[in-house]
């Protein structure tokens, strides 16, 4: 199709990556940070809530940036994507998510449970439900925030030179780094988050809605860190329904006393078992070609082209945008 011309330098990887560390990295972070000033500034008394607040709910400032780069064409079909759609069965595909991000994490907690490594004691009120359900929903937030940068954007944009397995890889490996930087990281650590980033990617294809992996990574966070007071990638909650015996607690290859469960073998297993379940399913419905697809070339087979693949030729004849 002479609508599908030689790919541009901001259809490269390279590319890419600088656009998402701009938006998400730098301009993500300094809203961000004004909110969580607004938040100190306002002098809230609870500490429980001000961790939500500034671990959690400032998050939606990084989703305002995502509203932001939308704005220009090129992305617009992506931020659609990112929308609830009945049609595609959204809604339904979130409980799904949540259903097994609960399941998945309270494995890895029940592992490290049955090995010895923390022991957990009921600590809760009917007055905390209030402040359970923001937490909820503003997990929801950050775990959103985080999927459509990575899964929404990230995959998106790769794809439409790339064949879709290096979305996958390059955003899987990209999302554990981002986490590099948080308290008592380790090797383990980075290695079963980007496990965990190539699984959540593969469920992304399989299902066709994000909003699956929005589910499942906004109660994998929540189950954690708000149900059972463990770590949250080395992020301690002030409130939560169980709470870590601090004494019980110990480092090993079922448990991370500083990072949490991801940094364990449990997690690596379940994450990893889910992205070869997702592969085994693909193969049975023989769908494992689409993987080494791009959408320049789907837009050469079906005749529709997205606008993340549009080059006009001529400015009398289509609108020039501008390419982010």
């Amino acid at each position: 199709m002479d609508i599908l011309k030689k790919t541009s330098f901001t259809n490269r990887i390279i590319w890419i990556i600088l656009v998402f560390g701009f938006w998400y990295i730098l301009v993500g972070s300094v809203l961000t940070a004004r909110f969580d000033k607004l938040v100190i500034d306002a002098n809230t008394q609870s500490d429980a809530l001000v961790f939500v607040l500034e671990m959690y709910t400032g998050t939606i400032m990084t989703i305002i940036a995502f509203a932001l780069l939308c704005l220009f064409r090129k992305n617009r079909d992506i931020g659609k994507m990112m929308l609830p759609n009945r049609k595609t069965h959204s809604w339904s595909l979130l409980v799904a998510g949540l259903l097994l991000g609960f399941l998945t994490n309270f494995f890895c907690i029940l592992c490290a449970m049955i090995h010895g490594d923390i022991k957990l004691t009921y600590d809760f009120s009917s007055s905390g439900i209030p402040l359970m359900l923001f937490a909820l929903l503003s997990v929801f937030f950050q775990s959103s925030s985080e999927e459509i940068w990575c899964r929404g954007f990230m995959y998106e944009r790769i794809n439409v030179h790339y064949p879709l397995w290096v979305a996958v890889v390059v955003n899987g490996v990209l999302f554990g780094l981002l986490h590099s930087f948080n308290p008592g990281v380790s090797v383990m650590a980075i290695v079963g988050i980007c496990i965990t980033g190539l699984s959540y990617s593969l469920l992304r294809w399989y299902s066709g809605s994000i909003w699956t992996c929005m589910g499942i990574h906004t109660m994998w966070n929540f189950t954690q860190n708000f149900l059972f007071g463990l770590p949250n990638s080395g992020l301690v909650s002030e409130v939560s329904v169980f709470h870590l015996d601090g004494a019980a607690g110990v480092s090993n290859l079922f448990y991370d006393f500083e990072f949490g469960v991801e940094a364990a073998l449990p997690a690596i297993f379940i994450d990893g078992l889910l992205g070869i379940i997702i592969l085994l399913l693909a193969k049975k419905n023989g769908r494992l070609g689409e993987l080494l697809a791009t959408k320049e070339k789907t837009a050469e087979l079906t005749g529709v082209v997205p606008a993340e693949v549009r080059y006009p030729e001529k400015k009398d004849k289509e609108e020039l945008y501008i390419e982010v």
